[in-house]
């Protein structure tokens, strides 16, 4: 008498409705992920895009600072003149202010 083979040992063969169930289950997963890329690429993107703008705005910004330090240089010196240097004071004056001594007679050609 042969032995009789464990449960485990027996292998039943396939059949054709599990074998088309299996096919279907890996183009299902294959499907999925062709899903899943492009909408991890976009989810990727995003704040990519986000951050150039960031970093555009940044720059400008950077370049605003850079523009107002030199207007500021320039006030802090002019305000330095006023403070110490009388002839660019009366200048001043004359010029941007109109202004004229006493029996003074200012006659402009433009």
């Amino acid at each position: 008498m042969k032995p009789r083979p464990s449960l485990h040992e027996t292998r039943l063969e396939p059949q054709p409705v599990d074998r088309v169930l299996g096919l279907l289950v890996n183009l299902g997963k294959i499907c999925l992920i062709l899903l899943l890329v492009p909408v991890v690429w976009e989810v990727c993107q995003l704040p990519k895009a986000e951050q150039e703008a960031q970093q555009q705005k940044l720059n400008s910004l950077h370049e605003e600072k850079v523009r107002l330090s030199a207007v500021c240089e320039k006030l802090k010196r002019q305000i330095g003149w006023i403070k110490t240097d009388t002839a660019y004071l009366e200048m001043r004056a004359r010029d941007h202010e109109n202004m004229q001594k006493k029996a003074e007679y200012v006659i402009r050609i433009e």
